[in-house]
């Protein structure tokens, strides 16, 4: 009985999360590898289990999983055996090493509503953002490959979604979880420190509340030294022990294997520019997508020949992607406002708590892009439109508190459009056979092609 209750009171996020994991594990393996990046992370994993050296410009945890993720794969009884002292990686099926993203991209929805729960405890907030999780086609194209970025993106949030249930609940146990989650963020990928950042400015920010005497919740109250030792010291103590099977593995000390990383991340970065490469500022309006697979072919009909694609496009859903992009616009100038107001009134108000998390996540993983000097990529935006995406949630929650026809309105025709947008170009996200003509009608500018 209890749990028929619990399937009623949760339904819309059940759906939710099928519906997300059938976008993400739907024909799976169908496309062949390695596409894009798959020819180093599963190549990178064959080698863990070849015990053949390598070298990668990234930290090895995403590597790690990947390789956990082929050897379960080898051992189920259904499954041909690999050798993988001989295989290479176009000669091994692709679910092995794509269906551990497929798990972390859909963990990430359900993952995205606790947060948004436990940062503003109203459902139809939290639904929203799952939902837009759900809906980005970058997530989702990320989310079907060997590749790792939604490995660090899991993390992260998991780290934010812990630090808050540690301020509330003054359990070191939860702030212990974060720190690790965070340790586990950028032991993926250095990208990871955005987290670290947002944790560590939005802290900041509720310090200077402190020292203002404004009041919010006793949770923010000045906290034990262990608080911060769990949030800033732990991580980086977890980041150095991901560290040794790799050094192990690779023969390499730590000092070294850094040196090589900021050399490639650092030096002549210029030769190492990408066709699909987009500046930093690009990326919230989505210039440039990238193809990840092309494939075309001709068919024979009755009304003569149709060429027909099959291609594969980083392309987040351009709806989805500019409405939340305005939202940030929007909410930074109520940011300022909320603020204003709550030293005022010596009081931090709900709305300034909300914004305050959503934004400084959004910043802290955007604007530190401006100073790179290597080639980057909309991909490396994921993190900042999952806080852009809350951004949209909220401001779109905040309409449906006034029951005015004209705020519904706006309401339901945002939802209509970004659902709209993520069927018509889903095609280019799944690598659904596609016509020419189709293809075409989806490449509205000449820089998504």
């Amino acid at each position: 009985m209890t749990k028929l209750i619990d399937i009623k009171t949760h339904w819309q996020i059940l759906v939710i999360l099928l519906v997300g994991s059938i976008l993400r594990f739907l024909n799976l393996g169908l496309i062949p590898g390695p596409i894009f990046d798959e020819v180093f992370y599963p190549v990178f994993a064959l080698n863990y289990l070849s015990g053949e050296t390598f070298f990668s410009v990234h930290p090895p945890l995403g590597s790690y999983i990947l390789t956990l993720g082929i050897y379960l794969y080898d051992i189920l009884p259904w499954t041909e055996n690999i050798n993988f002292f001989l295989a290479e990686v176009q000669d091994i099926d692709p679910l092995s090493y794509r269906w551990t993203g497929a798990v972390s991209g859909t963990a990430l929805i359900y993952v995205g509503y606790k947060l948004a729960l436990e940062l503003f405890e109203h459902k139809r907030f939290a639904l929203l953002v799952a939902f837009f999780f759900m809906l980005d086609g970058s997530l989702l194209v990320d989310s079907r490959l060997g590749l790792i970025n939604v490995f660090f993106s899991l993390f992260g949030f998991m780290a934010v979604l812990f630090f808050l249930k540690g301020n509330k609940s003054k359990n070191i146990g939860h702030f212990l979880i974060s720190g690790l989650m965070l340790g586990a963020a950028f032991s993926v990928k250095w990208n990871g420190l955005g987290f670290w950042l947002t944790l560590l400015s939005f802290s900041f920010l509720f310090l200077v509340f402190y020292k203002l005497d404004l009041n919010f919740r006793s949770e923010y109250e000045r906290r034990s030294s262990m608080k911060s030792l769990c949030l800033f010291i732990f991580p980086f103590f977890i980041y150095l022990i991901f560290w040794i099977p790799e050094l192990i593995h690779n023969e390499n000390s730590l000092i070294d294997k850094h040196a090589q990383m900021i050399g490639y991340h650092f030096d002549a970065s210029d030769s190492k520019a990408h066709p699909y490469s987009s500046p930093w500022y690009t990326w919230p309006l989505m210039i440039r997508p990238i193809g990840y697979f092309f494939d075309a072919q001709t068919v024979t009909g009755p009304g003569g020949d149709v060429e027909i694609f099959t291609s594969i496009h980083l392309f987040p859903n351009p709806a989805l992607s500019l409405f939340a992009f305005i939202a940030v616009i929007i909410l930074t100038f109520k940011w300022i406002e909320s603020l204003a107001k709550s030293i005022g009134a010596k009081k931090v108000s709900e709305d300034a708590y909300v914004i305050s998390l959503i934004l400084i996540g959004f910043y802290a993983n955007f604007l530190p892009w401006a100073v790179a000097s290597r080639s980057t990529f909309i991909y490396h935006y994921q993190p900042s439109a999952c806080f852009s995406f809350m951004a949209l949630a909220f401001l779109l929650y905040k309409l449906t508190t006034k029951k005015k026809s004209e705020n519904m309105a706006v309401y339901y025709m945002t939802l209509i459009l970004i659902l709209i947008s993520a069927v018509y170009w889903l095609p280019l996200q799944l690598g659904l056979e596609i016509t020419s003509d189709g293809f075409y009608s989806r490449m509205w500018f000449d820089t998504w092609i």
